[in-house]
């Protein structure tokens, strides 16, 4: 039995506009936020950092510049700042170790999402599903993140459909890290052996949802004509929005998948069957 793509994005749909949905995609919508400011501080503070560098040569240091040269490259500095409206002044060691963290958090946010999309309550959340074994699920999964799609990069500029098949063998890494509390290890192999047979259904839903966040930065470049703040928390909410049904959708099929697999690995009573003459007492 495949996965029933219709029913995957339904109960993706109906998970994302419950309580707990809801939830999650604020906070989702909060860490893209967050990852913007960081972005733009660490990008202000490298620009910052070549103004400096550039306004402390010496003489003889800048005969191979010009001074129209040098005049454009402060003004392209100073242009840069107005296009980061959200940046914050500090340090590029601070921004960077700010990313990082902002990326865990990411991270463990998507692992609760999973638990939750994989269980049945909607309306509530068990503490246990955010704290149970977190920090090391979390871990698991941002390594496990970095390794997927470190190959997936490398076979998609070797040729295309590499990196595609790479996409979809490891699909359910974080679903197999955040249900069943496996390694990334395990859950690169696991994720591969489950997707077995159903491989182009989960191309599809991976497709869906690839067309289906494409709504983000259509959202941000509408309202940045009016405003470029405005654009980039109205991408944020949006991205948090399509984040959250992602999981759930993603979630919802490997649900199914995994229902399939352990009915499959549930050992058959060898009473439970019809008796035959030799069972028979003589």
């Amino acid at each position: 039995m495949g996965i029933d793509i219709g029913q995957a994005l339904r109960e993706g749909a109906s998970r994302t506009a419950a309580k707990n949905g809801l939830i999650l995609a604020a906070v989702f919508a909060g860490v893209a936020l967050l990852t913007t400011v960081f972005i733009q501080s660490l990008a202000l503070a490298i620009i910052d950092l070549s103004v400096e560098a550039m306004q402390g040569l010496s003489p003889e240091e800048l005969e191979g510049i010009t001074q129209e040269e040098y005049d454009e490259f402060i003004a392209e500095a100073e242009q840069f700042r107005e296009a980061v409206p959200l940046a914050l002044e500090m340090s590029a060691g601070i921004a960077a170790g700010a990313l990082l963290a902002v990326a865990l958090v990411a991270e463990a946010t998507s692992i609760v999402a999973v638990r939750i999309f994989s269980g049945d309550e909607t309306e509530s959340i068990p503490s246990d599903t955010v704290t149970d074994n977190i920090l090391l699920a979390t871990l698991n999964g941002f390594v496990g993140k970095i390794i997927v799609w470190g190959l997936i990069i490398l076979g998609s500029l070797l040729l295309l459909l590499p990196g595609l098949i790479l996409a979809v063998l490891f699909y359910f890494v974080r679903q197999e890290i955040a249900i069943k509390d496996k390694n990334f290890v395990q859950a690169m192999a696991d994720s591969w052996r489950v997707t077995k047979g159903n491989r182009i259904e989960v191309f599809l839903i991976g497709f869906v949802l690839v067309v289906v966040s494409q709504l983000e930065p259509v959202t941000s470049a509408i309202i940045g004509i009016v405003s470029t703040t405005g654009g980039l928390v109205g991408s944020s909410l949006v991205g948090g929005l399509l984040a959250a049904f992602g999981a759930a959708a993603a979630t919802r099929a490997y649900v199914q998948l995994d229902d399939v697999d352990t009915a499959e690995e549930e050992p058959k009573d060898p009473y439970d069957a019809a008796l035959g003459p030799e069972d028979l007492p003589k």
